[in-house]
């Protein structure tokens, strides 16, 4: 039930206003958008003092103009991220909503299975011996090789969130994997998951499987969560995923051990400085993907300037970068909407402001 049925529900987002991500926004009863990117802008509303939902994309959006725009909104009542990862939010949140019992929710879940399809990508194309396929076929060599399976082989998990849970998912249902996670908290519910270990003993889980994903999100407990260590664990057969934040793996520890062959390869989406340097190791390693975003191709998918603005931001991430990629993200924010508007004490995506997650 919308118990603001007859009440016009104002939602201030902070993006550019023309542009690929404004486009997919569907036309929602009951509500007005105020789309801009300047502090300037948003003043000349006159309706700004009644917005009760502030929504950031950081696809082309300000994030330096929200803890100044916050202070103008006190009817605000739901903090909104596009996008699941909200590290680059953590100022904004300790400056404006620590102890304002703001509720924010971020798109947890939009994209989780087009991941999860990238993952089990990576997988077979190692475990299918890819690579050997192309080269035969480049040298026009004649050769007869065992092929190997997934069936029965071990997905672990660092990170057992929405993202985690697809990919588990697919491993399991897809394909007969046996499927492994690390948790904060291992008691929680874990679907698909054979068997969950704590962060204390996760280098279990890094011995144990044959395929580690790394589905963190970005925080300072996160940080180099998968770095030397963890790598040595692995067998050398291992092979190493990393979707959810790019500061969560030690990217030298990781291209030394591709380097040394102490495990088998790599498939990395996500990176710590986002386009990747030029000087980075991870270019040359001939046994890694590496799903880095090229600005050209990008731009065929821009519809105007703007969108060319709003693709260079995410200069990685192409394992997700679908052709109904924003539909989805507006998605998930008309799931929290309809339930903000329904007055339901808690919002399906909502996180703990305190975790970054």
């Amino acid at each position: 039930m919308d118990k603001q049925a007859g009440k016009e529900t104002i939602v201030a987002v902070v993006a550019p206003a023309e542009g690929a991500v404004m486009q997919a926004l569907p036309a929602i009863d009951g509500v007005t958008f105020l789309v801009h990117n300047t502090l300037e802008a948003f003043a000349a509303e006159p309706t700004l003092p009644d917005a009760e939902a502030l929504v950031f994309v950081a696809a082309g959006g300000d994030k330096s103009i929200l803890s100044p725009l916050f202070a103008k909104l006190p009817s605000v009542r739901w903090v909104h991220s596009f996008f699941a990862g909200v590290d680059a939010l953590k100022e904004f949140f300790e400056q404006s909503l620590q102890g304002k019992g703001v509720p924010v929710t971020n798109g947890k879940g939009a994209f989780s299975a087009s991941l999860a399809e990238w993952v089990m990508t990576a997988i077979l194309h190692f475990n299918k011996q890819i690579p050997r396929v192309i080269k035969n076929r480049e040298e026009k060599r004649w050769e007869k090789f065992v092929m190997n399976t997934v069936a029965g082989k071990t997905l672990g998990i660092v990170g057992y969130g929405d993202i985690g849970q697809s990919c588990a998912r697919a491993a399991k249902q897809g394909f007969g994997m046996r499927v492994l996670a690390v948790r904060n908290n291992p008691d929680r519910p874990s679907p698909h998951a054979d068997k969950v270990y704590s962060t204390a003993d996760k280098l279990e889980l890094f011995r144990e499987s044959d395929f580690v994903v790394c589905a963190l999100p970005g925080t300072g407990a996160t940080l180099n969560y998968c770095g030397a260590e963890e790598f040595a664990a692995m067998k050398p057969e291992g092979i190493f995923i990393s979707i959810g934040r790019g500061l969560a793996v030690d990217e030298v520890a990781l291209a030394e051990a591709l380097a040394s062959k102490s495990i088998a390869a790599a498939a990395v989406d996500v990176f710590k400085e986002e386009p990747l340097p030029e000087g980075s190791p991870l270019w040359n390693a001939e046994n890694v993907l590496l799903t880095v975003r090229i600005f050209v191709p990008c731009a065929l998918h821009a519809r105007s300037e703007s969108d060319l603005v709003a693709l260079q931001w995410s200069q990685s991430h192409n394992a997700d970068f679908t052709s109904d990629y924003f539909d989805l993200g507006w998605r998930v924010f008309q799931d929290n909407l309809r339930a903000y508007r329904a007055g339901d004490a808690q919002l399906p995506t909502a996180i703990a402001l305190d975790l970054g997650y």
